[in-house]
């Protein structure tokens, strides 16, 4: 046997061996990897009360991606014309940290609407629903991340929103 042989044969085994001797014998928690948060918005002027609380959890699967789920509530009075408005749905997450301080974000959510109003003595009630896919991008610092998405099914027909583009600050623990 050539001395080329004999050094790749013996190369290959303290390779094998060294690999196969490091096993990871830690076992993975499903839990220690699941982070919480979330966003809350508030709005208040003389004419638009508006309340929306986002919580979420969302699965670290590395440094860059994580993907979990939401919730979100939210109560809206509008004062001129006497309109109350209830929305409740939840969502699909991912994010994505091509570098620690950009955040990219898709989200599809489902929202559901119960408004009512009251027209000449009498109550008017409205109840729909829409979804949305929102892309976004943020700045992130540590556990916090401010940006914008948009909409790409936004259709002011059906929405609760003003415009298709939307601020965002979420937290994550």
């Amino acid at each position: 046997m050539n001395s080329k042989k004999l050094f790749g044969i013996l190369l290959f085994l303290v390779v094998f061996t060294s690999c196969y001797s490091q096993e990871n014998t830690k076992k993975i928690n499903f839990w220690e990897n699941v982070r919480y948060g979330g966003s809350l918005g508030l709005d208040f002027s003389n004419q638009v009360t508006s309340i929306i609380i986002s919580p979420s959890a969302v699965y670290q699967f590395n440094q860059k991606f994580s993907a979990g789920l939401g919730v979100n509530f939210g109560y809206t009075r509008f004062r001129r014309i006497n309109l109350d408005q209830y929305n409740y749905g939840a969502s699909l997450i991912g994010l994505y940290n091509p570098i620690d301080a950009l955040q990219l974000s898709a989200e599809l959510e489902h929202t559901f609407v119960n408004a009512s109003t009251t027209i000449a003595g009498e109550k008017v009630r409205d109840n729909f629903n829409f979804p949305a896919l929102y892309l976004g991008a943020g700045y992130r610092l540590g556990n916090v991340a401010i940006g914008a998405r948009y909409d790409v099914l936004f259709n002011e027909k059906r929405s609760i929103y003003a415009s298709a583009i939307s601020p965002f600050a979420r937290v994550y623990f």
